[in-house]
């Protein structure tokens, strides 16, 4: 809010009437009275001078006003009122007294700036009030609002306050030191004065401090600007050397899952890099304890992550052939250790792990005994939440038939024994031995080879330090590519080019980039470290990482954030699309570069008029406007940008004339489907790009075809290649309703392509006409966590790490089943859909369930925050999933059994 006051114009002559020639405006801003004494005493005057008293609503009205903001003027938040985005935030800002008169105008989610800029004051406040001089407590309180300014200190001198810098002020005012200013020597050469020059060289040996190197050359190195070369020299000329990393980055993101704050400690200890003697504690103190069930599956994750199938076993052989069952650690290693515990038990050893001496009985049937033993060594995965433990009721069976109890002294009881074996509740999920009793082979078909599936990365063909990936529809089944370890005791490893979030040294639960490379972790840079207790949730505070509903809507709060599912509640509705808009294909591309069906779905979305363009992204040449200049070649490459902030989000590349064509940058596929070893040299063979990557196998050269994004393919291999499912056969023509029920939305309008088989697990995408044979699920992910990453990127090529390209082949790589490719698309509701799908044309049972578990298996990763999830740039903001996929005909037979693969959806998907 600004109140706007008329002032003397340029030629001196001031203004009361309505009568002058020329009027300009002194404009009054409310953040600055509220901040600033002088400035309200300044607009006092100014209006006395210009506003006649007989304005007496007018000046009832800032009377009203000045008198509210003087109220309460002694609040040091008013100095933050500023970086409030919402106006009524900011406007409740300038009146308010205390943090408390916000709770209604201001979300701490919306207003990351401010809140921090909040409790930086509140800080300083406490840490300078005790400084009795006000020159230094206001000193004192700058190096708050400016951390590592060294000027300051300097006044602190100067004025003889520094013997009353308190203790709490030493953290702040800490100096910077410069990691090896030698390393931009190179950059001294960019100078354009011989005095540039010599500072430069001079500084860079001499100095210790980045503040030194900064006032140094700021004062001979003028105009200060990123674009004159030695500041882009300078700005751009990054440390390599790689940086320091915990002992394993994957299990330390795992502390803030503990319960008790004793065994957040220690779990912050043992993996940080006291690992000898913190281990030792947490696992006995806090792993066997059923309160830290969180803490001990996401530590498992790190190890030993769920993954499907269990084959090649000779002891535990009634484990083989389970192809859809999840196993945490299935190899001939521990096959060998079943049957040396198995062995054992039956000699009388000490089954370990209960705390008691407990050994098994002679009459315990060896085939229990066995299948306890593959159990304990293979760890079967419940699917709901990746659960490991022995159901309860499982466990006193094995209790009554195979433990000698005479054996044991003390007042032992089957329960007690149980409760470290078995989740405590119940109904809490668990993997029964039950299943494990029986041979597979009794029920389950004979698979032939053609309908198997295969799973090459699950024991990592590839060298030490390579990463395993698989190539849907590739000629190689699998490729190898090198990659980075998160930590010397960490097996878990990212692919090159890739960004991990890191927790930070300094301050536990906050985070850091940085980038895989060839010399390691590098480019690190400190995200905004925000810690939200709770989500303000209409009128109450909703506690993070609390489930809760909305009407029938399952929501979850994560950071400060909530997401729900958008159901319509009450009676069965018909099929609609958000906000009521008309099924009319109208089609609009938005600036983050995905269609809306229409002008009506986009405003829906908070897309203004002026962030939108009529016609289908598709159907936009980005380089019509020649954006690349006469050396370059500009080559069209679509993004979906998944930051508000990323302005504009580029749908093109400029590749220099002069590349070397020999040089190797990774394989694209022309028009005419051949296959380049790199962009230049597609570009120097005179060819045009189809898409980039390896010329696909299987898919249909016929088009075009219609995605269920609502955009144009030259043909279905082309969609493939952008990880987009295809809807119909032709151009898009019309946008489906939005339903629950898997069948087409259409009606005559398109022709649907048959489903692969009759039973297939089928799903119809928002917005889509047609429904497919897969896995799907919607995910639903943090706008603000993303922001705060693509704020922090300095180099365009960088921010393509906030995009639905980078998080889908991030997820993507996470699919282990040969046979399926994970594919997706932004709904209307701007929430991220995913559907796994068979690669094969005719696909067995098998091959569809095995696309559907993979899903199911992703699902629980994003819900249970998985290190395979929360470690990686973008995957890591990622806060909830819900499964979408159904049946067409209810449900899948195999061999007689009925397999129920319907799952609650939401409800089932965000159990705890």
């Amino acid at each position: 809010m600004r109140i706007h006051l008329p002032v003397e114009n340029k030629r001196g002559v001031g203004t009361r009437s309505n009568n002058v020639q020329y009027v300009s405006y002194w404009k009054i801003s409310l953040v600055a009275l509220g901040a600033e004494a002088e400035a309200r005493e300044n607009a006092t005057r100014r209006l006395q001078e210009f506003c006649s008293l007989e304005l007496t609503e007018f000046w009832g009205c800032a009377n009203s006003t000045l008198n509210e903001i003087k109220k309460h003027g002694n609040w040091t938040g008013r100095g933050c009122c500023y970086l409030a985005q919402n106006p009524i935030c900011r406007s409740t800002c300038v009146v308010s007294g205390s943090r408390r008169h916000l709770t209604e105008s201001c979300r701490p989610s919306d207003e990351p700036e401010f809140f921090s800029c909040l409790e930086r004051r509140v800080e300083a406040e406490h840490c300078c009030s005790n400084v009795s001089n006000d020159t230094c407590r206001s000193i004192c309180r700058d190096l708050f609002y400016k951390p590592g300014k060294i000027s300051n200190l300097k006044m602190y001198s100067s004025k003889g306050c520094f013997h009353q810098v308190p203790k709490c002020l030493k953290s702040v005012a800490e100096v910077k030191h410069a990691e090896d200013p030698k390393q931009h020597l190179h950059c001294c050469n960019e100078a354009v004065t011989p005095a540039c020059l010599e500072t430069c060289k001079r500084v860079l040996h001499t100095a210790t401090t980045e503040q030194e190197i900064m006032d140094a050359l700021s004062e001979k190195c003028r105009p200060v600007l990123p674009q004159t070369p030695i500041w882009s020299c300078l700005l751009k000329s990054g440390s390599s050397k790689p940086a320091r990393l915990p002992l394993d980055a994957g299990k330390l993101s795992c502390c803030t899952k503990a319960t008790k704050p004793s065994c957040q400690n220690l779990c912050w200890r043992a993996f940080q890099a006291d690992w000898e003697v913190a281990w030792v504690q947490l696992d006995g103190e806090c792993l066997s304890s059923n309160l830290e069930g969180e803490l001990r599956r996401c530590l498992e994750d790190a190890e030993d992550p769920c993954e499907m199938g269990c084959s090649g076993l000779s002891y535990c052989a009634r484990f083989n052939d389970r192809s859809t069952t999840l196993f945490r650690t299935c190899s001939a290693a521990a096959d060998e250790a079943a049957k040396w515990e198995a062995d054992h038990w039956s000699r009388g050893g000490i089954v370990r792990g209960l705390g008691v001496p407990v050994r098994a009985a002679a009459s315990c049937p060896p085939e229990t005994l066995r299948a306890a033993a593959c159990l304990l060594q293979l760890r079967p995965c419940e699917n709901r939440i990746h659960e490991t433990r022995l159901c309860r009721e499982d466990c006193l069976e094995l209790m009554a038939s195979c433990v000698d109890w005479s054996a044991i002294t003390g007042p032992y009881t089957a329960n007690a024994l149980c409760a470290k074996l078995s989740p405590g509740k119940s109904d809490a999920p668990c993997v029964s031995l039950r299943p494990f009793l029986e041979d597979p082979r009794d029920t389950e078909p004979v698979v032939r080879l053609e309908e198997d599936i295969m799973t090459p990365c699950r024991s990592n063909p590839c060298a030490q330090g390579d990463v395993c990936e698989l190539s849907p529809l590739g000629r190689e089944i699998y490729r190898c590519v090198p990659g980075c370890s998160l930590g010397e005791m960490s097996k878990q490893l990212v692919p090159m080019g890739s960004w991990v979030q890191i927790p930070r040294f300094d301050q536990q639960g906050c985070l850091r980039i940085c980038q895989c490379t060839t010399r390691g972790m590098v480019n690190c840079k400190t995200l905004n470290c925000f810690k939200f207790h709770s989500c303000w949730v209409h009128d109450r505070f909703i506690a993070h990482k609390a489930n809760f509903y909305l009407e029938c809507n399952p929501c979850h709060c994560f950071e400060g954030e909530f997401t729900c599912s958008k159901r319509s509640c009450g009676e069965v509705r018909a099929l609609s699309l958000p906000c009521d808009c008309p099924a009319h294909y109208v089609p609009v591309c938005g600036r983050l570069g995905f269609t809306f069906a229409s002008g009506c779905l986009a405003k829906c979305a908070d897309f203004s008029p002026n962030e939108v363009e009529f016609g289908s992204c598709s159907s936009r040449d980005p380089c019509a406007s020649n954006p690349c200049d006469s050396t370059e070649k500009c080559v069209r490459r679509t993004r979906v940008c998944l930051s508000r902030l990323h302005k504009p989000c580029r749908q093109y590349e400029c590749v220099p004339l002069d590349c070397d064509p020999r040089e190797f940058s990774g394989p694209v596929c022309d028009r005419e489907n051949r296959q380049h070893h790199s962009m230049c040299a597609m570009i120097h063979a005179g060819a045009t790009i189809g898409y980039r990557g390896p010329c696909l196998v299987g898919c249909s050269l016929r088009g075009p075809v219609c995605g269920v994004n609502g955009e144009v393919y030259a043909n279905e291999c082309v969609a493939w290649a952008e990880k987009t499912v295809v809807d119909y056969f032709g151009p898009c023509v019309v946008v489906g309703l939005i339903g629950d029920q898997a069948k087409p939305r259409c009606g005559d309008l398109v022709q649907c392509p048959q489903l692969i088989k009759p039973y297939c697990v089928a799903v119809t995408p928002p917005g889509a006409c047609c429904p497919v044979c897969g896995g799907a699920a919607k995910l639903f992910y943090s706008k603000k966590q993303l922001d705060r990453i693509y704020y922090t990127m300095d180099e365009e090529a960088d921010k393509d790490s906030v995009t639905l390209e980078a998080l889908l082949t991030a997820l993507g790589r996470q699919i282990q089943v040969a046979q399926c490719a994970l594919r997706g698309m932004m709904t209307p509701d701007l929430d991220i859909f995913i559907i796994v799908q068979p690669t094969v044309i005719r696909p067995s049972t098998l091959q569809l369930r095995a696309c559907v578990t993979e899903t199911e298996k992703l699902v629980t990763r994003i819900l249970e925050r998985s290190p395979k999830i929360a470690i990686e740039v973008p995957l890591g903001a990622l806060t909830g999933a819900e499964i979408a996929h159904s049946y067409v005909s209810g449900a899948i037979t195999i061999g007689g059994c009925l397999v129920q693969l319907f799952l609650a959806t939401f409800v089932r998907a965000f159990i705890s």
